[in-house]
């Protein structure tokens, strides 16, 4: 019975310690734990992640139609290269073609009259200045005694009114050359609107877009091209505003397009938007309703290894420390 009792002592014993030493390991699980969680929020993380998408620097240019009208050619078509005054569009222009006609009619007309003028001032100025001689003459004939007071004064009279004559005659001259000078105004201001008819590229680019087609109607200032820039391409990205402040100028970034996660491009951040902002690059998707804004970055390509496509939706990763 003794040894019964001692092994059972013995047993209750080792549960005691079990237990105790269950308590000790619980305790000190619990304490690494504590010590853990404020390690863990602490660490700032080493990139930040953003939704961009590929563009040419400055944008894509929407193009104005200068004048309205009814298409009668397209003479590029969309993805096709343009050079700088390269014709895109022309409008019918029989109204305008017919109101250069007639100004150029008008402003022949209007030269001979300046021609005309011209000639008749040339001719009595020469009269003038030989009636002016004849009257120096008789004025020191008169000195002389070799001419009579009436003479004189007969040259001077004619002189006088020789000299009214002229100076309308170079008044009408001045006017008519005035008059041409507003033709020809209203000549350039006729051609200015027949070459509105025509719709050029303003500069060297990419047409990604035509909006009418032949027959239809454009409205002045509608939109009817859109233009790519001949100029390096630089991906615009928008940054959750909860790492707005993480951002810093010439920050290494790695591009990859949607989806795929081998690097496409990498690059440097060139450009911080100063203001938080609605997201804009893909609003029109209408998949993201998420009510959060972003800071807007434009990240310069330092090298391509893939076909980056303009307007692409890419992910932007951005190097933060």
């Amino acid at each position: 019975m003794s040894f019964f009792k001692d092994k059972e002592n013995q047993i209750q014993m080792n549960k005691k310690t079990v237990l105790f030493l269950s308590i000790l390991i619980l305790f000190s699980c619990v304490g690494k734990q504590e010590k853990a969680v404020p390690e863990t929020a602490a660490i700032e993380p080493s990139s930040v992640v953003g939704v961009g998408k590929v563009v040419p620097q400055g944008g894509v240019i929407a193009l104005a139609a200068p004048a309205s009208g009814i298409v009668k050619d397209i003479n590029v078509k969309p993805g096709e290269k343009v050079s700088r005054g390269d014709l895109i569009i022309t409008l019918y222009s029989s109204d305008e073609e017919l109101a250069v006609k007639e100004a150029d009619s008008r402003i022949r007309s209007q030269e001979m009259a300046v021609e005309s003028a011209k000639i008749m001032n040339e001719q009595e100025r020469i009269a003038h200045t030989d009636l002016k001689r004849q009257l120096n003459d008789a004025k020191e004939l008169l000195v002389a005694g070799a001419a009579t007071g009436e003479n004189v004064r007969t040259l001077q009279n004619d002189f006088d009114q020789k000299a009214e004559l002229l100076k309308r005659l170079e008044n009408d001259y001045k006017l008519q050359q005035s008059q041409l000078n507003e033709l020809r105004i209203q000549r350039a201001s006729r051609v200015n609107d027949l070459e509105k008819t025509q719709f050029r590229a303003p500069m060297d680019g990419i047409l990604l877009d035509i909006a009418p087609r032949e027959g239809e109607a454009v409205s002045m200032y509608q939109q009817y091209v859109r233009l790519s820039p001949d100029k390096p391409l630089v991906v615009m990205v928008e940054i959750d505003e909860l790492f707005a402040d993480k951002l810093e100028m010439g920050q290494a970034c790695r591009i990859n397009l949607h989806g795929d996660s081998e690097v496409a491009a990498t690059g440097k951040i060139s450009r911080i938007s100063p203001d938080l902002k609605k997201k804009s690059l893909f609003s029109d998707s209408g998949t993201d309703l998420e009510d959060r804004r972003v800071r807007e970055i434009e990240v310069s390509l330092d090298e391509i290894n893939k076909t980056l496509f303009i307007e692409s939706k890419v992910e932007c990763r951005v190097k933060t420390n």
